[in-house]
C-alpha cells in the first residue's frame, strides 16, 4: 500500500467458539501465545457473541470483540497503550490507532495508512475521502458493528486497532461513513468490530 506496508485485501475470517483454547500472535516477534474465549463479551450482559465472535451473512464478515481480536490481552482495565498480542495470523498484527509518532508501531497505523492516501486523519467532517475506503486497494465494507445481539450494519464501518482508549472501557478504531473519516474512533471493549491485519 502507499504507506510502505502490507495490509490483508479482507477482514479476518476466523471464527472463535466459545470456551476454546487458540493461539495467537505476539505483535511484536510474531511469536505464538494462547489464549481462552469465554461464553460471551459483556456490557450488563446485553451483548452476546459467541466466543466473543458473531458472523453476518449480508457482508460475508465476522465480528470481534476487543478482547478477542487483541486474543486475550485486551482487558477492561488497560487505558492508553498497544495490546502485545492479537489474533491476527503469523506474520501478522493489528495496527495501532492515529499517532503522531514516527516509531515502527506507529507507522503501522490507521492513521499512517488514510494518510498515505491523501485523507487527514484528523479530519473528522470529510464528505468524499470515504470513498477511497470503499474502493481498491481498501475494498473496507460499510459492515457497522455488532452490539447487544444485533448487527447495526450499512451506515459506516468499523476496524479494530491494537491501542487501548484513556477510558477503561474503551478502545480505539478505524471508522468512516458518508460524511466523517477518523483512525481515532472510540468506543466500547465489548462492541463486535470487523479485524483487518497489517504485516509486521
Amino acid at each position: 500500500m502507499a504507506d510502505g506496508n502490507c495490509w490483508m485485501a479482507e477482514n479476518l475470517k476466523f471464527e472463535l467458539q466459545a470456551n476454546k483454547t487458540y493461539t495467537g500472535v505476539n505483535n511484536a516477534t510474531g511469536g505464538p501465545i494462547t489464549f481462552s474465549t469465554g461464553n460471551a463479551c459483556s456490557n450488563n450482559g446485553s451483548c452476546i457473541m459467541n466466543g466473543n465472535t458473531a458472523y453476518d451473512s449480508t457482508y460475508d464478515s465476522w465480528y470481534y470483540s476487543w478482547y478477542a481480536a487483541t486474543a486475550g490481552s485486551g482487558t477492561e482495565s488497560m487505558v492508553n497503550q498497544d495490546t502485545p498480542y492479537s489474533i491476527c495470523p503469523k506474520g501478522w498484527k493489528l495496527p495501532t490507532n492515529y499517532t503522531n509518532s514516527t516509531s515502527t508501531s506507529a507507522q503501522k497505523s490507521w492513521g499512517s495508512l488514510v494518510s498515505a492516501y491523501g485523507i487527514n486523519p484528523a479530519n473528522h467532517n470529510t464528505t468524499s475521502e470515504y470513498q477511497i475506503l470503499e474502493a481498491f486497494p481498501f475494498t473496507l465494507p460499510r459492515a457497522g458493528y455488532f452490539r447487544s445481539g444485533a448487527f447495526q450494519n450499512n451506515s459506516n464501518g468499523n476496524w479494530w486497532s491494537t491501542t487501548a482508549h484513556s477510558t477503561a472501557t474503551h478502545a480505539y478504531y478505524l471508522t468512516f461513513a458518508a460524511s466523517y473519516v477518523s483512525p481515532q474512533g472510540n468506543g466500547g471493549k465489548y462492541l463486535g468490530l470487523n479485524v483487518r491485519c497489517v504485516a509486521l
